[in-house]
């Protein structure tokens, strides 16, 4: 994750100062937050389930996210807590703050979640995996496991690299946006690399696939056992 600028907190401080906090997060603030959260809706997201946003940043969907669900039924989780405090403080207005206090969020390198009181009913981590080694997906889908409710699932997106691909190559993704290595971020994976990293967690792997992501990012759900 070298090339990962969360890691640099002093680019993360001067581009919050700078009101820059939804282009730090890879900008497609009006177009992807309410494209996730149609999506979890057509999945079947309800008011009254409990999400957690893995790779929350600045609340691109969590923005909309507070505003659909119940009170206390949105947490999010980010390497950045300076990014999240940003979303928080000048993203959410006054009733989503009430509605979503500070403690449902936690800031952690090492996939560490913010306690709900219960078991999260969905999951989501957008733009998360593509910036993962495959290994971290592996620890991501262990350590969230016990956090899911029976039947649960977590959204994951990722870029693809198709069976008729090489692997080791560089390839362009859909949209002609992104260019994706297997080694180097931004990560491309097979399905295959996406089953391996469930290991020995109690997840079941289902593929969805083009859900209309403008750079080209795939959907995939792992549910829980």
């Amino acid at each position: 994750m070298a090339s990962n600028v969360y890691e640099d907190p002093t680019i993360v401080a001067a581009e919050i100062a700078g009101g820059r906090h939804r282009e730090l997060i890879g900008g497609l603030w009006d177009e992807m937050g309410p494209h996730q959260l149609a999506f979890l809706k057509s999945q079947g997201l309800e008011p009254g389930h409990r999400l957690l946003d893995i790779g929350c940043g600045a609340l691109r969907l969590g923005t909309h996210a507070v505003a659909y669900l119940n009170a206390a039924r949105y947490f999010g989780s980010d390497i950045s807590e300076s990014l999240m405090r940003a979303g928080y403080d000048f993203e959410l207005d006054a009733q989503g703050r009430v509605k979503t206090p500070w403690s449902h969020f936690r800031a952690s390198a090492d996939f560490e979640f913010p306690s709900p009181g219960g078991l999260f009913d969905y999951a989501i981590a957008q733009s998360v995996f593509t910036h993962l080694p495959l290994n971290h997906l592996r620890r991501c889908l262990a350590q969230l496991a016990p956090r899911i409710a029976p039947g649960g699932r977590f959204f994951v997106t990722y870029f693809e690299c198709g069976e008729d691909q090489d692997l080791s190559s560089t390839l362009v993704q859909p949209g002609g946006v992104v260019q994706t290595r297997d080694t180097m971020d931004p990560f491309h994976y097979r399905l295959d690399d996406l089953i391996w990293a469930i290991d020995r967690a109690p997840w079941t792997f289902e593929p969805i696939g083009d859900w209309g992501h403008p750079r080209g990012q795939m959907i995939a759900a792992y549910r829980r056992q």
